[in-house]
């Protein structure tokens, strides 16, 4: 049999962006990620029903002057594999994750990053991948 390497630090899609792009100090707005889940594959969800599975979770460091609130997961799907003795909550298709983020009154004018990771376990029709991480970055711009 052989086998076929997947390069899991490109696996997934990632698009970032603020809504809105430029925030004001004391305004409210968030951070969106939207991820692309190769065709006919799943991401465990955030909160599978197994605890051996790796929950898909983003992680947001924290940045002076912000707030970042806790992140909002999609609604999962539940799915049966042949492989699996129980129904799995997965993603898959394209998924959006949310975290609000608030700008405190006192908060300096000028550019942040948003960095983060990403951990998620990713599986094809036939296995379940290694967990894995990825990145996440965005440009924030105060005042």
């Amino acid at each position: 049999m052989s086998s076929i390497p997947i390069d899991l630090s490109q696996w997934l899609a990632l698009r970032l962006h603020l809504e809105p792009p430029h925030l004001e100090p004391n305004q409210r707005g968030k951070l969106v990620v939207e991820v692309d889940i190769p065709e006919d594959c799943h991401i465990e969800s955030h909160q599978p029903p197994e605890p051996f599975l790796t929950p898909t979770e983003l992680s947001l460091d924290p940045i002076e002057g912000v707030v970042i609130g806790p992140v909002q997961y999609p609604q999962a799907e539940e799915k049966r594999f042949d492989w699996s003795p129980v129904v799995l909550l997965v993603y898959r298709g394209t998924i959006r994750l949310e975290a609000p983020i608030e700008v405190a009154a006192e908060a300096v004018a000028g550019p942040r990053q948003i960095r983060g990771q990403l951990r998620y376990q990713g599986c094809t029709p036939f296995t379940c991948l290694m967990p894995s991480s990825q990145p996440v970055e965005a440009a924030l711009e105060i005042g």
